[in-house]
């Protein structure tokens, strides 16, 4: 076999040479004969050309920030790697290639910082540190739900729902629930609440009451209930012969029963003009009969 010269970190003299590409190895294979085998190798970029970002996270007031969140995103905008600060506010990102990157920092507590745009050389050893200011707000509370319909529970859309003082049940906030029913308050100071929702069609919803504490999410869903009398219908038409409308005409309103048969449950009289109308209907299968005596 001839002789190879493998070429890895090697020293000679003063002079260090480093791996451009990182090791790689073929699947175990049997050579039979004169067989002519090919064993292609993809190989790596080696680390020692990767490049790594590395700083710390202060307050205005110099103070390590523990917990923050850093978030480098690629050159195209989108979310690339996150890591957090540890007890000495200090992070660090490496086996990154050369290329442009943003990076920024938030907390729950901390406003997210605007992104700062990055270019990383070959091997470069970037430090970049953030100093960042509290915002009150932030720390404040947020009650978040659904408004849902009593037994069905499906999302109720436009519902109002107010956040109250419970003392005096004055109205500290009013929204509207999405599409998708939901509803939310923010920057809510610590304390007592009570939330209420309602709609029209809805009977309003009984108090619910949620302790506020800063920076907590509360979460809670409210259910109205169908209000009986709004949601009754009304039935209403005109009784003609031809194209003659015939007044004082007998019209009765029949209920379609589960088995088929037909229950009258109301009757009424067209007017002059043969119009006539059914109210506070239930919902169901009904159907109209009309006749007039000579």
């Amino acid at each position: 076999m001839d002789d190879i010269n493998l070429e890895g970190i090697t020293s000679t003299g003063d002079s260090v040479k480093n791996d451009q590409y990182d090791l790689n190895f073929s699947e175990n294979f049997l050579i039979k004969g004169s067989q002519e085998i090919t064993v292609d190798l993809a190989l790596e970029q080696s680390q020692a050309d990767f490049c790594s970002i590395s700083g710390n996270v202060v307050d205005d007031a110099g103070l390590p920030v523990e917990g923050a969140i850093i978030k480098l995103f690629d050159s195209e905008g989108n979310s690339f790697l996150h890591t957090v600060t540890n007890s000495l506010g200090n992070y660090s990102f490496s086996g990154l290639k050369s290329g442009n990157y943003s990076i920024t920092c938030v907390k729950n507590d901390i406003v997210l910082t605007v992104a700062e745009n990055l270019y990383l050389q070959d091997g470069e050893i970037k430090t970049y540190s953030f100093t960042v200011n509290y915002n009150p707000n932030l720390s404040l509370c947020s009650i978040a739900g659904l408004v849902l319909q009593e037994r069905t529970n499906e999302i109720i859309a436009g519902a109002t729902v107010r956040l109250l003082e419970p003392t005096t049940r004055r109205t500290i906030a009013s929204t509207l629930t999405a599409s998708d029913g939901e509803y939310v308050f923010y920057d809510i100071i610590a304390g007592d609440y009570i939330v209420i929702a309602t709609k029209q069609g809805y009977q309003t919803s009984a108090d619910t009451l949620v302790s506020a504490i800063n920076n907590t999410i509360i979460n809670t869903n409210i259910k109205l209930e169908l209000d009986p009398i709004e949601n009754l219908g009304t039935i209403s038409g005109v009784i003609k012969h031809q194209e003659a409308v015939v007044a004082n005409a007998f019209v009765g309103l029949y209920k379609i029963l589960e088995d088929g048969k037909e229950l009258l449950i109301a009757t009424t009289r067209s007017n002059s003009k043969g119009v006539y109308m059914f109210g506070k209907v239930e919902g169901g299968n009904y159907k109209v009969k009309a006749k007039l005596n000579r």
